[in-house]
């Protein structure tokens, strides 16, 4: 009897994380510091973009195995090495998910600097850097790509 409510809870619990996985949902998996950037790294964008400053979008493959970040690369630089190692450095050093979450090799993060504000933000769904930055943000994960075996 014990071993069929174990067999019925473990199959409800596959149905549940399976329909979500086919709506394509968002699941958060850790909450993480965004990038900092140093005065220095600050002032050598504003010189490098001149009086025509810009939201500089990047894109960052990280990889990720039960919590642990263990590789991020640049997928779309800056334009600026410096920065993009800056941020490569810090994701490496900083970012960690949930243990549960057992990831792969093949997540990609959109963030955007904004030289104005002086910050990093994960970007929107249409662009757009936001103007209220906690220091923390909930990191997600499409489960749509996560799949169930």
């Amino acid at each position: 009897m014990k071993m069929r409510l174990i067999e019925l809870s473990l199959f409800s619990s596959l149905m549940i994380f399976t329909s979500a996985a086919v709506a394509g949902t968002t699941t958060e998996i850790g909450r993480v510091r965004l990038p900092e950037l140093t005065s220095a790294e600050w002032a050598m964008l504003r010189q490098e973009q001149g009086a025509n400053r810009q939201i500089v979008p990047i894109a960052v493959n990280v990889a990720v195995n039960h919590g642990a970040v263990y590789a991020v690369s640049m997928r779309q630089g800056s334009g600026y090495p410096e920065i993009d190692h800056a941020i490569i450095h810090w994701i490496t050093a900083n970012w960690r998910t949930a243990l549960w979450f057992r990831g792969g090799d093949s997540y990609v993060v959109n963030l955007d600097i904004d030289p104005v504000l002086r910050h990093v933000v994960f970007r929107n769904n249409d662009g757009n850097v936001r103007r209220s930055i906690p220091s923390i943000e909930p990191l997600r994960a499409d489960t749509s790509i996560i799949k169930v075996l």
